[in-house]
């Protein structure tokens, strides 16, 4: 189980918004590496590609996800461990 496994695992997951086919979003809002550096493979989080297009496109990862009204590194944390287990 190497985390390459764990990112086959979040693509072959629904996007957290609409449900549909999606790929692997680093998230930016955690890990304290500041500025447009992705997180680790552990707070990946499945959007398909219109919504992985939007989120870049705001500019601002927190407001993406306040109008979605999903909290990605509850889920991402949550995800990660069951999947370890």
């Amino acid at each position: 189980m190497g985390l390459l496994s764990y990112l086959t695992h979040i693509r072959s997951l629904p996007c957290l918004v609409c449900q549909h086919p999606a790929e692997a979003h680093h998230l930016m809002i955690v890990g304290g590496r500041g500025g447009k550096l992705k997180s680790g493979d552990e707070h990946a989080v499945p959007l398909c590609h219109q919504h992985h297009m939007e989120l870049h496109g705001m500019g601002n990862e927190y407001r993406f996800w306040d109008k979605h009204g999903v909290d990605p590194v509850e889920w991402s944390e949550k995800e990660f461990t069951e999947w370890l287990a």
